[in-house]
């Protein structure tokens, strides 16, 4: 077992400022904060972190920094060193990990404009970072003591070295648990919407069940703007045709790993927690062994509990229980919004032949109108230039947005979106509702709140001020939201 090291070796500000040229050399931005490129005086090529971690302050940090400078794996990051240089402007914490040179997997699945990687990852290889991912959480959850939970397990935390092995970054989003390993609770939601476990959004439990879904997300599903999934492909006798076309062209992709991949993806998405694999290592022991014992029965399940229906324009409408959302690592893409990006998409709209359920018509339980009028007391981050809100319900992955507006403490919008109910709201079914920042780069997430919606029928409309909750789980210093809800029955 591994224990807990000292501190690495500390960075004095300026050198870091000198190596990243003034933080001129962005690298990207995620939730947690900016990486830029920096050169360091023996020449070496580092990524230099800022972290947004002044509201913890210096003892939190350095307990991530222990945490992650104790860390030894070929899948893992190697931390340098840190800074806890803080400025009244500016400053903060920082971290040094090595620069790996073949950047981030989304690169490698999604090319960006002026990426150096235009090229996408062989069969072979995209099945190695899978394996690679699953033996770095194991390391953390059973080799580390504590155990190290991540919490944020997305393509852009799996980076590809020289050798374009998977390396697990963003020590930022780690999380110590209970020496034995067990659930707990914590006032801290991190992670990136759309691959957070359900019952770590709903009931604060975070577990290593909450990695293990986050992992499935990353292999089977892509973001939460695409969600339709073929499903008439998904059945036992043609799990094949559910790769990626780009791979099934290439002519080299295992049927037997397919089988495996697809099994343990669909195993880590159970909704319930209990039911998922016991740990990583049972997960990493079907992935390197091929096994594929019971997929047949796996995929029935999982087309069962999508509960389809058929939408228009030949797609098919959300489910209520599993994401269903085309794989950004190995399932083909099928939504519509992807048909201008490789050519993913069949020309013609899936077939109802082969399909796995029986047609339905859209009935449902109505519709939930949902109405943003504005918010009060909001602080931001300096980096901070505009303002919305994001929305989805717990049991699916459609998220509804509002406009971009500027930063003000009391931002207004005055803009509403429905959801269609597929059935009556449950005790512990909310609407989900972020307040988001958009500095220049990736969203900020800065509150949130849940609202309960199993009374809304006997209510059928409310305009309520609600107190958001910031990151940590704390009252946002008394900044509350204004959301008029409507809840229309069926025609």
């Amino acid at each position: 077992m591994r224990k807990l090291a000292r501190l690495p070796g500390g960075f004095p500000y300026e050198d870091l400022k000198t190596a990243t040229n003034n933080f001129r050399d962005q690298l990207g931005r995620g939730a947690s904060g900016s990486v830029f490129k920096g050169i360091l005086k023996d020449g070496f090529t580092v990524a230099v972190k800022r972290v947004d971690l002044t509201e913890y302050g210096k003892q939190f940090f350095e307990a991530e920094i222990s945490t992650i400078a104790s860390v030894r794996h070929v899948h893992l990051i190697r931390l340098r060193g840190y800074c806890s240089h803080m400025m009244e402007s500016g400053g903060g914490f920082f971290v040094v990990y090595d620069l790996l040179p073949n950047g981030s997997l989304d690169t490698w699945i999604f090319p960006r404009m002026g990426s150096p990687t235009g090229q996408f990852l062989s069969w072979k290889l995209r099945y190695k970072v899978a394996v690679g991912v699953a033996r770095a959480l194991v390391y953390l959850h059973h080799d580390c003591f504590p155990p190290i939970l991540h919490l944020d397990i997305k393509p852009p935390n799996i980076l590809l070295d020289g050798q374009l092995r998977a390396v697990l970054c963003d020590f930022r989003l780690s999380k110590l648990t209970n020496e034995d390993g067990s659930e707990v609770r914590s006032k801290h939601i991190r992670g990136t919407t759309g691959y957070i476990a359900p019952e770590l959004l709903q009931e604060n439990q975070i577990s290593a069940k909450c990695d293990m879904y986050s992992y499935g997300r990353q292999l089977w599903t892509g973001t939460t703007n695409i969600s339709c999934l073929y499903v008439g492909k998904v059945n036992p006798k043609n799990l094949v045709g559910l790769i990626d076309k780009r791979l099934r062209e290439d002519g080299k992709v295992d049927e037997k790993e397919a089988k495996s991949l697809v099994h343990v993806a669909l195993w880590c998405l159970d909704e319930d927690p209990n039911r998922r694999p016991g740990d990583m290592r049972q997960v990493l022991y079907m992935l390197e062994a091929g096994k594929s014992d019971g997929i047949g029965a796996m995929v029935e399940q999982f087309s069962k509990e999508l509960r389809i229906e058929k939408a228009p324009g030949g797609t098919f409408g959300a489910g209520a229980t599993v994401d269903r959302v085309a794989s950004e690592f190995l399932i083909e893409k099928v939504s519509e919004r992807t048909s201008s990006s490789g050519g993913l998409l069949p020309k013609k709209a899936p077939s109802d032949e082969g399909n796995l359920l029986p047609k339905q018509t859209p009935s449902g339980w109505g519709t939930l109108t949902v109405t943003v009028h504005g918010a009060q007391n909001i602080v931001c981050n300096h980096n901070t230039r505009n303002l919305y809100v994001g929305a989805r319900l717990s049991t699916d992955t459609d998220v509804k947005k509002t406009k971009n507006v500027e930063i003000s403490r009391d931002p207004k919008w005055e803009e509403g979106f429905s959801f269609s109910l597929k059935r009556k709201p449950k005790r512990r079914e909310y609407l989900i509702v972020w307040l988001y920042g958009t500095p220049e780069g990736d969203d900020d997430y800065i509150y949130n709140i849940f609202i309960d919606l199993a009374n809304i029928a006997e209510k059928k409309h409310t305009n309520e001020m609600y107190p958001l909750l910031k990151e940590n789980k704390t009252r946002g210093a008394e900044a509350k939201i204004n959301i008029e809800l409507e809840w229309r029955p069926p025609c």
